[in-house]
């Protein structure tokens, strides 16, 4: 009988590959990152040297095609509104302009921060507030800076309002009695100063000169003559409170004193005067 070959025992015979453990990763190498960015380069420069223009040039047509793509989108700016100069045409317009936003943009463009930056820069508006609300509206919102006070900085008279920033001129409003200030600080420091006075306040419009000293406190020169040392700002406020219940009580301020002194906090010092102030008493 013919021999029967026994079949090969499981196991033996060609060695079955080996199965990885994990599945092979690509690898990203550096220089492949490298060669990339210089291919990405070359391109850029090749096309600019096809269309015969500079680099500037293939970024205004790469924009050009953007503002194409974003209109097709529906993503451009179709309204640009402005909030809080409704009674100030004049102004408007000119928020308007300084926007330099304009329907039909690019809605990416519209950076609200860049917005803000151009609309302060006309220093005529404070709280300017901008809103992009997609997918094509561009909201402003701004008010209108009030005339405050006039700062004497040496020989100069600058207008300036409640946060102290300067404006121009001609947006003191005519007729209306403006507190002067002086002394290094006293911009930055005219918001306290107009908050520790009430909104009612009879002291506030009698104010002829107040002067920063050390730019930490105000010294008040009264429309009297009178002169009020003020405490440092952390307790101006209350300082201020006993001098209006002073004055509102005896009259103090049209008395003949020449200074009043507030510094120490729970107490008053005064200094008399040389003679009755007018309109007032011994």
């Amino acid at each position: 009988m013919p021999k029967v070959k026994p079949a090969p025992a499981k196991g033996r015979g060609r060695r079955a590959a080996k199965q990885p453990a994990y599945e092979p990763r690509e690898e990203v190498r550096v220089s492949s990152i490298l060669f990339g960015l210089t291919m990405l380069v070359a391109l850029v420069v090749a096309a600019a040297a096809w269309m015969g223009g500079s680099l500037s040039q293939v970024e205004s047509r790469i924009a050009n095609a953007t503002d194409g793509v974003a209109r097709t989108a529906g993503l451009a700016v179709a309204d640009v509104k402005v909030y809080g100069l409704e009674t100030e045409p004049e102004l408007e317009s000119l928020v308007r302009g300084a926007a330099m936003i304009e329907p039909g943009e690019n809605m990416f463009r519209a950076d609200p921060y860049q917005i803000r930056a151009r609309v302060e820069s006309t220093q005529r508006v404070l709280n300017v507030r901008v809103h992009r609300l997609w997918p094509g509206q561009v909201v402003i919102m701004a008010d209108k800076a009030e005339a405050a006070a006039l700062w004497r900085d040496g020989d100069r008279l600058a207008v300036i309002d409640r946060m102290g920033r300067e404006i121009p001129a001609r947006q003191a409003d005519r007729g209306r009695r403006l507190i002067s200030i002086a002394g290094d600080g006293a911009p930055e420091a005219l918001p306290v100063l107009l908050d520790a006075f009430e909104p009612d306040a009879e002291l506030a419009p009698r104010i002829a000169l107040a002067t920063r000293i050390a730019e930490r406190r105000w010294t008040l020169r009264l429309d009297t003559g009178v002169t009020a040392e003020l405490p440092g700002d952390e307790h101006l406020k209350n300082a201020v409170a006993r001098l209006e219940d002073l004055d509102r009580r005896t009259a103090l301020t049209h008395r003949a004193v020449a200074s009043i002194d507030l510094r120490a906090p729970g107490s008053v010092f005064v200094t008399p005067g040389s003679s009755a102030q007018k309109g007032g008493a011994a």
